[in-house]
């Protein structure tokens, strides 16, 4: 009869949920991941790519950026932009996200650039980026 190796050692079924934790949040399926994959998308052009990050309504509206920046596309592929997130914050019921990062252009340095946030929403067990009305507003 084999021995439950967990009831045994207490550390090894800590470890165990520590590396489990370790790869759920370093594999990009978080807010800070997909925020910051959906950002990259976008300022590259690729908005065919970035609407798998977003809901519907946000889909919507890259949509209509891409039918908005379509001469452009070849010009935001050549700049060199980084994303770099800043901090995360998800509500009390889990299903919302802040994600605070700075956009930095060549040229520039972090110091240079402003603080900026976008929200994202859990859908189906997924992230996804949530762009309204609201959220633009802040941008601006």
């Amino acid at each position: 009869m084999k021995k439950n190796i967990y009831k045994r050692n207490p550390l090894m079924l800590f470890v165990a949920l520590l590396s489990m934790t370790m790869l759920v949040s370093c594999s990009g399926n978080g807010p800070e991941g997909v925020a910051k994959k959906f950002l990259e998308l976008t300022n590259e052009g690729e908005f065919g790519k970035a609407k798998e990050y977003c809901d519907d309504s946000t889909a919507a509206l890259i949509g209509m950026a891409e039918n908005m920046a379509k001469d452009k596309v070849e010009d935001m592929k050549e700049q060199n932009v980084k994303i770099e997130i800043l901090s995360s914050e998800v509500n009390e019921e889990g299903d919302r996200a802040t994600v605070k990062y700075k956009k930095i252009e060549e040229g520039q340095t972090a110091e240079d650039t402003a603080e900026k946030e976008i929200t994202l929403k859990k859908i189906d067990g997924d992230w996804k980026v949530s762009i309204d009305k609201e959220s633009m507003k802040k941008e601006n």
